[in-house]
């Protein structure tokens, strides 16, 4: 059976499989933080308010050889008043149990160790850069036949460009359905500095993460930078480097490292990442494709 991480009952939702998906992003984006002041959708995802201007349809799909974990993503973002963004994602371990154990108990087959995420967030524009939002996440998790759920809070805001530098924060907590597991809560930051624009535009962002949405987890804690190129609005190639505390274990800090390449045409785009954490069998391999009317 796959290596989870499962906080006893009463504990809600506070396994290493959750808190993944909670830090889990679609290919566009480097990593979780760095790219939370990029804008369009590279930072959709991250914080919604960042990318007040896009609206849409981005699906994805990610697999981390270790454990055989797999993450799906898609969101729509439309207008209607402000701006709505819908989001699902989900992940899932795809070998749950070995063959020969199946073969043994086939009832097995019917269990999973899944996690899922349903959100909602309004954003609504504050001039020509500036922007609020307002989210709900519904999470629930399945592990062996027992579930739980629990609704989480997220509030997000970008600001004007100062010195030509764009910001974004988030800020999330859950406020139903941790009980005593509830944490303090969990802040994303993010800067961002573009150059160009035709035929070559650069983007450099800067981010970092703290806090925990679950006691059970070690603090958490992210710092991240990364550099996105795009020639003639068609290629884009991106990488990113930074340090993640280790949620489940004893705290130390593990490298995060990513590299991605994008196409765009058009009103579509496709992007291909390759990053994570940890030994090389465990990078995920990751790839998205957006819609933007």
């Amino acid at each position: 059976m796959a290596a989870l991480v499962w906080a006893a009952s009463p504990a809600a939702a506070q396994s290493s499989h959750l808190t993944r998906l909670e830090t889990a992003t679609p290919a566009i984006a480097p990593d979780p933080v760095s790219a939370v002041a990029a804008g369009g959708w590279v930072a959709a995802w991250l914080a919604p308010a960042a990318a007040h201007e896009v609206t849409g349809v981005l699906v994805g799909l990610e697999h981390a050889g270790f454990a055989a974990v797999t993450t799906a993503f898609a969101a729509a973002r439309f207008h209607w008043g402000p701006v709505w963004q819908l989001s699902f994602a989900q992940t899932r371990v795809t070998d749950l149990f070995d063959d020969a154990l199946l073969s043994q108990y086939p009832d097995l087959s019917t269990l999973r160790a899944s996690a899922t995420q349903l959100g909602i967030d309004a954003v609504l524009p504050l001039g020509r850069e500036s922007a609020v939002g307002l989210g709900l996440l519904h999470e629930r998790e399945e592990f062996l036949g027992d579930a739980s759920r629990a609704w989480r809070v997220r509030a997000s805001a970008a600001g004007p460009r100062v010195l030509g530098i764009r910001s974004a924060v988030v800020v999330e907590r859950i406020v139903s359905g941790g009980g005593p597991a509830t944490g303090p809560g969990r802040v994303r930051f993010g800067l961002a500095r573009p150059f160009g624009s035709k035929p070559v535009a650069v983007t450099v962002g800067l981010g970092a993460a703290a806090g925990t949405l679950w006691s059970g987890e070690s603090a958490y804690g992210q710092v991240a930078s990364s550099l996105r190129v795009t020639v003639l609005d068609l290629l884009s190639v991106s990488g990113s480097l930074g340090a993640e505390r280790d949620p489940y274990g004893d705290g130390g800090w593990l490298g995060v490292a990513a590299l991605g390449v994008g196409l765009s045409f058009g009103p579509l785009g496709a992007d291909v990442r390759r990053g994570g954490l940890g030994a090389p069998d465990a990078a995920p391999m990751a790839a998205s494709i957006v819609y933007q009317p």
